[in-house]
């Protein structure tokens, strides 16, 4: 999942952008747009267990990606750990980079689905097990410009140790 604060965004005009924060320039609460990935099936389906498990990773099968919009960031709002909020500063070619991928990552902006404060729109590419929710965020902070290794993201463990080193 990335965080972007909106407020950040769309208020400063040059300079480094922070990926995650809890208030904007002007000492208000900032508020977040989330972008993240996962297997139609699994995700908004609920085509889950074991089968669903062997479906994602196996073979290429549909994607989403989840734009969501909330006052504080998933990592925060979940109760499903293990959870961990790594926070970067980025440059603002950076983060004109980071947003180009993200709205590249759609085939339409029209959503198949909305649920709560989140849009889920087509994916362009398939989730499988050389492409999910890891690769998705691993490539948008390499597009940041951050020392993301694609095959380090192949799990969360892996990942995270990544980010750790950042």
């Amino acid at each position: 999942m990335i965080a972007l604060p909106i407020e950040s965004s769309l208020s400063h005009a040059g300079g480094d952008q922070g990926l995650t924060g809890r208030v904007d320039a002007r000492g208000g609460p900032r508020v977040y747009e989330e972008w993240g990935y996962a297997e139609r099936a699994w995700y908004l389906e609920k085509r889950q267990g074991f089968t669903g498990v062997l479906r994602a990773l196996l073979w290429p099968t549909e994607g989403v990606v989840e734009v969501g919009i909330y006052e504080s960031i998933w990592a925060e709002r979940t109760q499903k750990p293990p959870v961990e909020a790594f926070r970067f500063q980025i440059s603002k070619a950076g983060y004109l980079s980071l947003r180009s991928y993200l709205r590249s990552t759609v085939t339409s902006e029209e959503p198949v689905d909305i649920v709560g404060n989140s849009w889920f729109c087509v994916a362009r590419s398939p989730y499988h097990l050389f492409h999910h929710c890891h690769h998705y965020t691993a490539k948008g902070l390499r597009e940041a410009g951050l020392p993301i290794s694609m095959m380090g993201a192949l799990t969360r463990d892996g990942f995270a140790r990544q980010l750790r080193r950042i």
